[in-house]
């Protein structure tokens, strides 16, 4: 036969009720009465721990959100700033005048101007614009005398413009 195994408790039933009265309670608690009490005890702080658990979760998954879009902000503002911006040029040679978007080389390339399969050399000091073909070299270039140039905004709109 199984034998009963007796329960051992650090404190023996008068430090028990000795306590109890400390704390304000007369009523001594019977085996019953301490289960009951601390098993809700236990799912409140359970739940009150899967809810701040929760909580981490969501500010740590915002933050990393946050990190992720402020750091893809920073490098497109980076590239827009280093990147060389389209500029309306207005030209003019033998009576005929002409406006293009001109888009200025990356890096010591030669710049292109959009409407055109020519290289274009902007010479803002001389106030003149080269146009060359591919394999020729900068004295058989078609020379033209620069009127205007407008911006960044201004070309865009032109391009918008001039879409078909």
């Amino acid at each position: 036969m199984a034998k009963q195994l007796k329960k051992a408790s650090l404190l023996s039933e008068a430090d028990k009720q000795k306590l109890l009265k400390k704390a304000g309670n007369k009523k001594p608690l019977t085996q019953a009465q301490t289960t009951t009490t601390a098993i809700p005890a236990a799912r409140t702080v359970t739940r009150s721990a899967t809810r701040s658990n929760n909580e981490e979760q969501t500010s740590t998954s915002t933050a990393k959100s946050f990190k992720v879009w402020a750091g893809i902000s920073m490098v497109l503002l980076v590239a827009f700033i280093l990147a060389p911006k389209p500029q309306l040029i207005e030209y003019q040679s033998a009576g005929l005048t002409t406006q293009s978007v001109y888009m200025p080389g990356w890096f010591g390339k030669p710049g292109v101007i959009l409407d055109t399969n020519q290289r274009a050399v902007l010479a803002e000091e001389e106030q003149s614009l080269y146009l060359c073909f591919e394999g020729q070299s900068n004295e058989q270039c078609a020379k033209y005398r620069l009127r205007k140039q407008q911006g960044f905004i201004a070309a865009a709109i032109f391009w918008y413009s001039s879409r078909p």
